[in-house]
């Protein structure tokens, strides 16, 4: 009887890490696809095979021309001569649109990089991984934003750079905060004598990532509403409106990097 008990949890535990094991690799099946639906990513990969491809042919083009140029010095049949130039002209013009393209592509702005909503998530039945998916859907609508101002021209460059670097160090710390939530779990299921210790920790921080995602939120609504009164008129219009859906942003944005520097500083007296 006790050898049942015994085997319970550790069938338990195996059953466990299989599913956590799947579950990771879901989410880096998931990260591949996402990398390679990646607009700035399929740009630059254009860039690279055009290049490459217009060096290829403009190589095969240079040997068949010094192929023909030997052969001409070597008194060799016309008729030869006409199939290594041909040769030669045939990859000549390929390499020429290749250049070409890649010309084009190069005066083609790139798509604005993707943020980094794609990481992986927290593992399911981890407590982190329902604020973090949160977090990834604001991301990616936060930076979709973010490109609508720019092609507007809504805001300054330097106020879109603030934007994005405030975005990207609360997205850090919050990813960070939810890896040390699911290595506190980890060690739970390995150790459960340390509930009474780890679950009052990680409940405190699943807070700080709920709060953190409604902070993110609200810079995200403040700029869903520039973006809006932007295309309704309200801005040209009425100068007031755009200090005020400006200073919305702005004051959001505060908060939210604020919350950040605190919870970093919290962080570093902890571990301290």
């Amino acid at each position: 009887m006790n050898t049942r008990k015994s085997r319970s949890p550790a069938w338990q535990s195996a059953l466990q890490r299989a599913v956590d094991t799947a579950a990771e690799l879901s989410d880096v099946v998931a990260d591949r696809l996402n990398a390679a639906a990646d607009p700035r990513a399929k740009m630059l990969r254009k860039r690279r095979w055009a290049l490459r491809g217009g060096v290829f042919f403009a190589f095969s083009s240079l040997f068949w021309v010094l192929v023909t140029a030997l052969l001409a010095v070597w008194s060799t049949p016309v008729w030869v001569l006409l199939i290594t130039g041909m040769i030669a002209a045939g990859a000549a013009f390929p390499a020429t649109l290749l250049f070409l393209r890649y010309r084009w592509l190069r005066s083609e702005p790139l798509p604005p990089p993707r943020s980094r909503s794609t990481r992986r998530l927290p593992p399911r039945g981890s407590a982190a991984r329902p604020p973090m998916a949160a977090l990834a859907a604001s991301e990616r609508g936060f930076f979709s934003l973010l490109g609508v101002m720019e092609r507007g021209r809504m805001l300054p460059p330097d106020e879109l750079r603030e934007l994005t670097a405030a975005a990207q160090r609360t997205a850090a710390t919050m990813a960070a905060t939810a890896g040390e939530v699911v290595s506190m779990e980890r060690a739970l299921r390995a150790a459960p004598q340390s509930r009474g210790h780890l679950e009052p920790t990680i409940h405190a921080f699943t807070r700080q990532l709920d709060h953190g995602v409604r902070q993110y939120n609200e810079m995200v609504t403040a700029a869903a509403q520039l973006v809006s009164a932007a295309n309704t008129g309200q801005m040209s219009s009425s100068p007031m409106s755009q200090r005020r859906y400006r200073d919305e942003l702005t004051g959001a944005t505060d908060r939210l990097v604020g919350w950040a520097q605190a919870f970093d500083e919290l962080g570093r007296l902890r571990s301290a």
